[in-house]
Formats: structure tokens, sequence, C-alpha cells
């Protein structure tokens, strides 16, 4: 029996995945509903490759036996029994992410979230708003790593070798060919790039994330269709970098106004925001959110806005620095480094006085150092954590604020975020997920009345602009079970709504796609600055009434692998960047068609909608090539130049 030591060893690693997968696609997501739609289809797919990797590891270490004696088999074992545990935890871990983020575990998320401990009651939050899976998956992985242990306790690894030389090499043979065939079902057994996405194991994840920033050394062959499709320049070394010659004069200029001149610019980033469930055209909605719906009617309203990915570090990267994310890493976290130029710190060079004030703990996901770098004054106080409390406090702020200079306040909400938590005044929160997060939206809408109270009656009222989005949105149950089929740049993820109040903007709707990208250029454009930047969006404010018509560029979300592009009546969504597949074509209506009357799960995606194949394959290429290009860009720092 110790010839088959490593076999065992195998086989109990296969069946801790296996329990594992089960746990993942047999249970409900925190969301409601399963993780996808045909989970025996998805179960077997993974476990194939899966017990590929796992017959790959034991024949690895049951290879090195044969060249290992005495103290050097006990390390041997104690290795691989700390190999397979890391492996299940790992698993476990990419797990539990994909049931409440929708993505696979990565380097890049490792970065992003490497000091969530911070924010220990949001991190505490999470884990009793599903508790009992947490300790699953917890579970399996202590209950099958002890069971190695056993296993390894009790055979005696040096036996292995001591029977016939044909049998041990016959074993490791087998061993070998499942090793290969498991592994590389993940391409030949029925492949759907689509698919492939979800069922990756850990491990390949993390070897395509090394191999992703190895292929990208050199410009890939699409690089100035990509940069074109952007709107940037391919001959310029910095595509995107649009230096202006009169900066100094333009900020001198500026700076020297009266301050009744200067207006304020107040920033609310509404947290988890669905661009369904807040759409205010649909009167329900409105409603049951009486103080939106008030701001909306006096805005400039595009109630389809996109976030550039997901999660809140990425949709601050596309509000506050005003480009893309990657597809597959944040990157403010995987590439801090970068340089960049953010919408707050133009402002400070234009005089202005810069705070944030931050209702979830900014080092949960990592982003402590950006907000640091891009305002003069950072706050975020665990007693704040709520949206009431800090609507509070920023009347605190707000009226002790520098007399001297012109304001600029962004304002992040965090009572939206899952799993929907209130203070403990408001009462037990619902069982159902939709309803808590329901209750939050309802919560989330009286601090902005506080906000809005206080702005409104402020003798800077008329000198103000004021900008309201969401960071991301977040899938519904019925919608994570589709992510297969449409992506994670889907709407589920990246719906979300923009508006502009204040400073003369006329109150209209307009319902072409627009992205939170558009924020920066929207500002600058609304101040007159002729400043130096690398926005890739479009001023949105270049046109003050309904009687201007301006063109807008297509829209781009990248995140998890995935890309969509959204024109004025259709979305282009690319499961898989990585694959061959063309993308999905879904038909955008300019107006709420969908059943409102559930403002949640009434919402999954719109109507699949046929092009003719050359158009499809075209912008299939194009939507690749823009990934390629900005890949490059990012990785080879060339948003902007020293300076």
């Amino acid at each position: 029996m110790h010839r088959f030591y490593w076999f065992f060893f195998a086989l109990l690693l296969i069946l801790g995945r296996f329990s594992l997968l089960c746990s993942l696609y047999y249970i409900k997501t925190p969301f409601g509903g399963p993780l996808v739609d045909s989970v025996n289809k998805f179960i077997w797919h993974t476990l194939y490759v899966e017990a590929g990797v796992c017959m790959s590891i034991a024949f690895v270490f049951y290879a090195i036996s044969k060249f290992v004696r005495g103290k050097g088999i006990k390390i041997l074992k104690i290795v691989s029994i700390v190999v397979a545990a890391v492996y299940l935890l790992l698993s476990g871990v990419d797990d539990e992410i994909m049931r409440w983020m929708g993505q696979k575990l990565s380097l890049s998320y490792l970065a992003t979230y490497i000091f969530a401990f911070t924010d220990t009651e949001l991190a505490a939050n999470i884990f009793c708003g599903d508790a009992s899976h947490f300790l699953l998956t917890a579970g399996i992985v202590v209950a099958f790593s002890a069971a190695i242990i056993v296993l390894s306790y009790k055979m005696d690894l040096a036996l292995c070798w001591k029977s016939p030389f044909k049998k041990n090499y016959i074993l490791l043979f087998i061993m070998f060919i499942l090793a290969v065939a498991g592994c590389t079902s993940f391409w030949w057994f029925n492949p759907l790039s689509r698919r492939q996405v979800r069922i990756k194991p850990v491990a390949y994840s993390f070897i395509d994330n090394i191999l992703e920033i190895i292929s990208a050394r050199n410009p890939p062959a699409d690089y100035r269709e990509g940069i074109v499709a952007l709107r940037g320049n391919p001959n310029q070394e910095y595509p995107f970098w649009k230096e202006a010659k009169n900066e100094q004069a333009s900020l001198d200029a500026f700076k020297s106004k009266s301050l009744e001149d200067k207006p304020d610019i107040i920033l609310l980033t509404i947290e988890s925001l669905r661009g369904w469930t807040n759409d205010m055209r649909v009167e329900e909605n409105c409603k049951r959110t009486p103080n939106l719906c008030k701001l909306t009617k006096q805005s400039l309203y595009f109630p389809y806005a996109y976030s550039v990915g997901y999660p809140s570090i990425e949709g601050l990267l596309g509000i506050m620095e005003g480009v893309l994310s990657l597809p597959h890493h944040v990157l403010l976290n995987s590439y801090p480094n970068t340089r960049m130029r953010s919408i707050s710190e133009i402002l400070r060079d234009a005089g202005y006085h810069t705070e944030v004030l931050v209702g979830s703990d900014p080092y949960f996901d990592n982003g402590m150092v950006w907000f640091q770098k891009w305002f003069d004054y950072v706050e975020y106080k665990p007693e704040n954590h709520s949206d009431v409390a800090i609507a509070h406090r920023f009347i605190e702020h707000y009226n002790s604020r520098p007399k001297d200079k012109p304001l600029f306040y962004h304002w992040m909400s965090c009572s939206m975020h899952v799993p929907f938590d209130l203070p403990k005044d408001m009462g037990e929160k619902p069982n159902d997920i939709d309803s808590a997060y329901m209750r939050a939206v309802v919560y989330m809408d009286s601090s902005l009345g506080i906000l809005m109270n206080e702005i409104e009656r402020s003798d800077r009222a008329k000198n103000t602009l004021l900008i309201l989005t969401g960071d991301h949105s977040i899938g519904n149950s019925k919608q994570m079970s589709t992510v297969e089929n449409v992506g994670q740049a889907a709407d589920a993820f990246t719906w979300v709504s923009l508006l502009f109040w204040g400073l003369g903007v006329e109150p209209r709707i307009d319902s072409r796609p627009v992205s939170q990208a558009d924020i920066p250029p929207s500002i600058i454009g609304a101040l007159g600055l002729d400043v130096s930047n690398h926005f890739v969006g479009t001023n949105l404010l270049q046109c003050r009434d309904s009687s201007c018509t301006m063109d807008l560029p297509p829209v781009y979300s990248l995140r998890g692998g995935s890309i969509g592009l959204r024109t004025d009546s259709l979305t282009f969504l690319l499961p898989n960047v990585e694959g061959a597949d063309p993308a999905i074509v879904l038909k955008k209506e300019h107006e709420p068609t969908w059943n409102t009357s559930e403002p949640v799960e009434g919402y999954i995606n719109e109507e699949p909608f046929e092009i003719d194949r050359e158009n499809l394959l075209k912008t299939t290429a194009t939507m690749r090539a823009v990934s390629n290009a900005w890949k490059y860009v990012v990785y080879k720092n060339k948003l902007m130049p020293q300076r």
C-alpha cells in the first residue's frame, strides 16, 4: 500500500476540492439563487481540471520522493502537506470571492485587500452576513488537510521505493497521464471561453497574471487600433497626454479671480448604486427616494452611466483619475507607481482646498495611499460608519472650510455596501438580501437630504457644482447566474448613474451611455481650465442646454477578464477578452422597459440583438485591441511623462 501513498494523497486533495465545489455551486449565494444557471455542467467541468491540478501536485512530489532519503523524506512530507493545505485554502478563498463578488482570486486581488483586516467592523459584517458558509468552507479545508496529515502519519514513505521498480514507474506514469488529461481538459473538454473564466483553478489565475505582465513588454500588434478607438494619439509616446502650453497662465488667471467666481465642487460617490433600482425615471423609484428624485429633476441626468470597473477602488480610478480599469488587475494597487494626475491634484494647483470624507475604512481596499496623494485632508472614523453620520460630519466640515478658497469635497457613502448593515437604532435588518438593500437605499436617501439642505441654504449654493454617481453596481441573484454568458463587465457590476447639479446646468435627461471617466474632464471644462491631463473621457458639460449637441464616444468597462462596450443603441459584451469568441450583442432601450415592479430582481440584462457578421467581428477585434493597447500603456507607465 505504501507505493500508493501519493495516489491517495491526490485523491484526498481532489475530494477536498470536490467538497468545496459542492458548497460553492449547490448552496445559494448571499444574494439569493444559485451561482450559475446550470450547476451540474459547471461542477463537473470544474472538477476535471481541478483534479488534474491536484494530481499534478501529487505527481511532482512522487517524482521528487525518488531522490530523497532519511530526513529528506520527513521534510518532503511536511512540505507536501503545507502545499496541499495552502492550495485548499486558496481555492476556498477563491470560491468565497466568487460568491460575494463574482470574480476570481488573483495576485491583483491579494495586493488590493492585503490590509482588509484593518476595517474589522466591515470585515465582521461581511462574515456575519454569510457566516455558515464561511465556516463550512473553513471546515472543509481543515478536515481534508487533517486527513492528509493522518495519511502521512500512517504511511512510511521510505517503503515506497522498496517495492518492485516496474510497479513504481507504472503508477508514476498513470498519475502523469491523469494529471495531463485533467489539466488540459480546460481546453479540450467542451471548451467555452466564457465558461473558462469561471472554472479556472486558482493556480491558473496566478500563472495567467504573470504571463500577462511578461507578454506586455512590447506593443501589441493591434496597439494603434486600440489607441484610436479610445481617441488617443498612437503617434505620441504618451498617447493620452494632452499637454497644455499655457497651463500656468490658466491656473494663475483662475486663482486671481474673486471667490465668487470660483465655484465649489461637491462630489458624492454612492456605494453600490444599482442603475436600474435607482433609475429616477421610474415613478416608484422616485417615490422611494424623494431626495434623490428632487435632485435628479434639477440636474443634467445620465441614467445610463457606467463604472470603468469594479470593486470600489476601481470606481475611484475612473472618478478621480479619469482613466479605464485593467481587464485582469486592480490598477491602483497592482501598479502603484503609475504616473497619473487626478482631478483633485489639478484643482489643488488651481487654488482649491480639497477634502475627502470616507464612510468605509480606506485601508479595506488599500486606498489610503491614493487618498493621501489626492487630498489635502482625509478623514475616516469608525463612529461615522453610516451615511447619516457622515452627512452630519460633512456639515461640520462644510461650515468650517477655509473661507478664502473654493472647496473640492468628495463625500463617499458606505451604508449600501454589502451586507447592507445600518445603525442599531434603525431596527433589525431583514433576512431577505434584496429587502436589506432597499432599506439601505432609503437610508442613503435620507443622508442625501441632510447634505442637500445644508448646501441649498448656504451662501455658496448658487456657486456650486454638485456631481453624484456610484462607485459601481452590484449584481442581483438572477444576474449572478448569467455571468458565464455575459461576463463581469455587464450591467450587473457597472451600471450606475450620473448627474450634474447647479452652476447654470439646464435640468434635462440624456439617455446616452456615459462613463465615470467623463467626470474629471467635465470639471475642468466647467471651470474653463486649460491644464495638461491624461483623461480618456469627455466633457459632458460642453453643452449647457438641449439646443446644443455633442458627440459622445463609446463607453468601455473592464473587469475580471471581461470587457464591455456601450454605444448609443447597442451593448457589446466580451466575457473572455483573451478568448476567440465574438462579442455578445444586446439592444439598449432608451427608456425603462424592464419589470420595474421588482426594483432589485426586475432587471437582468438587455435583450439579445443580431448584427451582420462582418460588423460583429470588426467590433470584437476593436474591443480586444482596446484591452491590449490599454494594458501596454499602463504596464509601460505611458499615461503621463515625468514632470
